[in-house]
């Protein structure tokens, strides 16, 4: 009590009106839409109304919640043990589910209108969802693909393993970049102009014109397991198993926001449309912050 007191004095000094919930008990993964975030909690995703934290609906799933998805026009994708789900929102209603080959530790929609899953076998998978096929599949990383993200301007998704952090062809499916270390999670800026990921301890941003470093930090006091972009590019997210979340300035590299540390590992951090960031932690804690 007296930790959650402390995270909450610290929020209000640097925002004004934090938020810090409970809603569920665990934690797999966040996504947000609009005014509503979407929790993979242990045998469902909960849909909260922001900023208020309100529970507005529920989505049924088989089992743990590992990787969400929103592609911003109405599709929610959700992964876990073995099964894929795919719902229309606001309606709710099912448009897709499908067994996999694995765990689904991550999820992405491409620029081409797929949905990419990394696999905990270290396969990426990809699905038509207008057709509701699998439409191919990708030996990319020799463990599992621990984050994956796709360009929102050309045609690349880069994946997060064990080996290396990968840039690929989404046409050809052809590595055309390769970083060295072990990669946790990743993310492109919303123009697509900047990569994010987590890497080991630090964090490090690429050019994606040039591909060559703009800036890197040492984030954490353990591995950087989350990264995130707000919706205008001005700010990214970490979160870590050292069980702290913090707020980047983007271009200049400056930390804006540390949090101390929560009751359990940092599993996902996220910016709603509106610019609120979230982090959220594996034994359900919430945390609601404007930069």
């Amino acid at each position: 009590m007296r930790l959650l007191s402390l995270f909450c004095v610290a929020l209000t000094v640097l925002a004004g009106e934090p938020r810090l919930l409970q809603p569920t008990a665990w934690l797999g993964d966040l996504a947000c839409a609009d005014s509503l975030v979407f929790l993979g909690t242990a045998e469902r995703v909960l849909v909260l109304a922001l900023p208020e934290g309100r529970a507005v609906g529920e989505l049924p799933f088989p089992g743990p919640v590992y990787a969400l998805a929103w592609d911003g026009k109405g599709l929610l994708a959700a992964g876990g043990w073995n099964v894929l789900r795919v719902w229309r929102w606001p309606e709710g209603t099912l448009h897709w589910e499908t067994e996999t080959s694995a765990l689904l530790r991550s999820l992405a929609f491409a620029s081409n209108g797929l949905l990419l899953g990394g696999g905990a076998n270290g396969l990426v998978l990809a699905w038509d969802l207008q057709e509701r096929r699998r439409a191919w599949s990708l030996e990319a990383h020799p463990g599992a693909v621990w984050g994956i993200a796709a360009s929102p301007r050309a045609a690349l998704f880069a994946t997060a393993g064990s080996d290396r952090l990968a840039v690929w062809d989404l046409a050809t499916r052809q590595e055309v970049r390769s970083f060295p270390g072990r990669a946790w999670d990743v993310a492109f800026s919303p123009d697509g102009f900047l990569l994010a990921a987590g890497m080991g301890k630090l964090l490090r941003v690429w050019d994606t014109a040039v591909w060559l470093p703009l800036w890197e930090a040492w984030a954490h006091e353990s591995c950087t397991v989350a990264v995130a972009f707000s919706p205008d590019g001005a700010f990214l997210a970490t979160g870590s198993l050292d069980q702290t979340a913090k707020v980047w300035e983007t271009v200049s590299g400056r930390s804006l926001f540390a949090s101390p540390a929560l009751p359990a590992v940092l599993v996902a951090v996220r910016f709603s449309p509106a610019g609120l960031f979230l982090a959220g932690a594996e034994d359900g804690t919430l945390v609601l912050w404007r930069p």
